[in-house]
């Protein structure tokens, strides 16, 4: 189907806002940071671009714990939460060759029986984490990326790739969104200082990247992976570690609410180990947060993610229904009968 009328969609939503490019207005998710701090610099990927070997896997993941718990949900209705899966999943099929969900039954349940979202390859190992913490809601994300053995890139649920998204131009040997200020302060909402502290007096695990970093960038993963598998599965591995071990647990238990910790955990630590000893090829949408914002960065156009509390605005939720309904309309019929009128 053709998609017409597709103007402009930055909608990256920061600090609870969906911001599109009449109202911009940096400086709450992520604002808190150094006045004239500068990202590293990284490899962006630009539309027209096109690699040798470009990633031709996209793999989303879904463990339905933290969600059923309401750890990380703002969707204002399952029906919405089923839309955003639709649209996240159609439109990158479409860019990808292979597809691939990481979930549990649960998950397998409403996305491939109920939705019937049509996934070349579908994982139930996130069945294992039945018996962790909800409140870690990154984890299932660091389970998938660790599963892959392939070149891939994780997207998220609430990451809409847009016709005309560059995927073709995607090889770094890391890929994410964009870098973002993550300061050692407490003041901003990263607070690594808070958790090599805690770990080190606790006598926990902490890895050297993690407790030798002394940058100050993370990197947001709404879209994630790149071909440094090897790497993707260790870091995957490293961030699992702290927080399944048991030598973590006492130090976890002093900084709850552990919500506040699952971009430390995922974020922080990737910055940590592309920055932190030899640079990494980091490849990214946006150079930077100040970007995002930017209707003038062609990308943006291109790519939307309703990051935290932006997915709880009805005004966007009318807005999402009305692509799916209008361009997936089958799926639309699907998700209605499912969940029923909205």
């Amino acid at each position: 189907m053709p998609y017409y009328g597709y103007g402009p969609y930055l909608a990256v939503a920061i600090g609870g806002r969906l911001l599109a490019p009449e109202s911009p207005a940096p400086g709450e998710y992520g604002g808190i940071g150094e006045p004239g701090w500068v990202p590293p610099r990284v490899r962006v990927v630009r539309p027209g671009d096109t690699a040798g070997q470009p990633i031709r896997r996209a793999v989303w993941s879904f463990w339905s714990k933290p969600y059923r718990h309401q750890h990380g949900r703002h969707w204002p209705s399952d029906f919405f939460h089923a839309l955003s899966w639709i649209l996240s999943f159609r439109l990158a099929s479409r860019l990808f060759p292979a597809t691939a969900l990481v979930t549990d039954d649960q998950g397998h349940e409403l996305l491939v029986e109920r939705l019937r979202l049509p996934f070349d390859d579908v994982s139930l190992s996130l069945n294992g984490l039945a018996g962790q913490d909800p409140s870690w809601w990154a984890l299932g994300k660091l389970h998938a990326y660790r599963e892959q053995t392939e070149p891939f890139l994780h997207i998220d649920n609430d990451v809409f790739l847009w016709p005309g998204f560059p995927a073709a131009g995607l090889s770094g040997a890391i890929v994410a969104q964009n870098p973002e200020h993550a300061p050692a302060s407490d003041a901003g909402y990263y607070r690594p200082a808070a958790a090599a502290t805690a770990i080190r007096a606790t006598g926990g695990f902490l890895p050297k990247e993690f407790g030798d970093y002394t940058g100050e960038a993370a990197l947001c993963t709404g879209i994630v992976g790149g071909t440094a598998v090897s790497l993707l599965r260790r870091y995957a591995g490293l961030g699992i570690r702290l927080v399944e071990s048991a030598e973590n647990q006492a130090a976890w238990r002093r900084l709850a609410p552990l919500e506040d910790f699952n971009l430390v955990v995922e974020q922080y630590l990737l910055g940590a180990l592309c920055w932190g000893g030899t640079a990494t090829d980091v490849q990214c949408v946006f150079a930077s947060q100040h970007d995002t914002f930017d209707e003038n960065v062609a990308v943006a156009q291109r790519f939307t993610h309703l990051i935290a509390s932006a997915k709880s605005d009805l005004r966007y939720m009318r807005w999402l229904t009305e692509r799916v309904k209008n361009h997936f309309p089958a799926d639309f019929e699907i998700a209605r009968r499912v969940f029923g009128d909205q």
